[in-house]
């Protein structure tokens, strides 16, 4: 290493339990099928999702970007479908995606967001402007940016008028704020944006994600490019909460790029530092820590094969 690297605070962000929980209150699975275009199975006369158990690793930590929606199905079609080189990736997750915007929803996914609310807070940041929590259906995804860069596409800055959108120089999302960089997504937001700068909104104590689609229903969601279908398997509503856990020292490599991620230097020591407003919260992270190294996780979120059954889900034969 070179003496003169610079060194920032990261700021890490964890899927822990709602308030006051001590588990999470949803299971998870993995899409399987057949690889190709649409990995759907055919079962009593409708093409359906095919699950199966979920493998490692079990979500935890989150260090770049979260989502649910579309790009986490894409995502978890891709998986079925992965290539040898980056060129063939790119293409199959374009194959992937417009399979996704032409086909059927399976009954397993609601039309769009539908039924999925996000709080930021007391704040309801998704859907917007709905007092019930009703419009999700109009939103194809939902989620946040820690490090400005989503598969290599994609990165965020601050919500901006029309005008400014083009004009203005306007802060990015930065992985040592302390915040979580919110965004949602419309298929005409590519237009609006415009192209594949999101436009993201600031929020300082994470977000927490609530499901209520009913039994035999989930919702794709990914984390650092990792992707599975979370669900309830009682068919009450379910939630996942996502907020800073850790504070950690990183060195910024030759092509860190201040344009895209903003000054690395946040005005505090770069420090390891376990987060929470509380001792007792900072007590849960290490306790949840503890608990994945233990892989006693992976029995908490990741369904059994009967689990996945018993809420209506169609599971691969063994």
């Amino acid at each position: 290493l070179n003496p003169t690297t610079q060194l920032a605070n990261f700021d890490l962000f964890g899927i822990m339990p709602a308030d006051g929980a001590q588990a999470c209150d949803f299971k998870l699975c993995e899409l399987t099928g057949r690889r190709g275009r649409d990995p759907k199975v055919v079962v009593d006369g409708e093409k359906q999702l095919l699950m199966k158990e979920a493998g490692t690793p079990v979500p935890l930590f989150c260090c770049l970007y979260f989502s649910a929606g579309l790009a986490a199905y894409m995502v978890a079609r891709f998986q079925i479908n992965r290539r040898k080189t980056p060129l063939l990736n790119k293409l199959e997750y374009g194959r992937q995606g417009m399979g996704i915007l032409t086909e059927s929803v399976p009954q397993q996914l609601n039309t769009g967001l539908e039924g999925v609310q996000v709080r930021c807070g007391d704040e309801l940041y998704f859907p917007p402007r709905s007092e019930d929590g009703s419009g999700g259906e109009r939103y194809r995804e939902v989620g946040f940016l820690n490090i400005n860069w989503q598969a290599g596409m994609a990165n965020g800055s601050d919500r901006a008028p029309v005008c400014g959108r083009v004009c203005s120089t306007r802060e990015p999302a930065k992985f040592n704020d302390g915040k979580v960089d919110m965004y949602r997504l419309k298929l005409r937001s590519l237009v609006k944006n415009p192209g594949v700068k999101i436009q993201t909104d600031k929020k300082d104590d994470g977000m927490t994600m609530i499901f209520n689609g009913g039994l035999g229903k989930g919702v794709f969601f990914q984390w650092d490019g990792e992707a599975r279908f979370a669900f309830s398997p009682t068919g009450e509503p379910f939630h996942m909460k996502v907020r800073k856990i850790l504070n950690i020292p990183v060195v910024l490599g030759p092509k860190y790029d201040p344009r895209v991620t903003g000054d690395p230097d946040n005005g505090r020591e770069v420090r390891f530092t376990f987060v929470g407003a509380t001792p007792e919260e900072q007590a849960a992270v290490r306790e949840r820590i503890v608990r994945g190294v233990r892989n006693e996780l992976n029995k908490e979120l990741n369904a059994s094969r009967e689990e996945m059954l018993a809420a209506g889900l169609h599971c691969e034969e063994i």
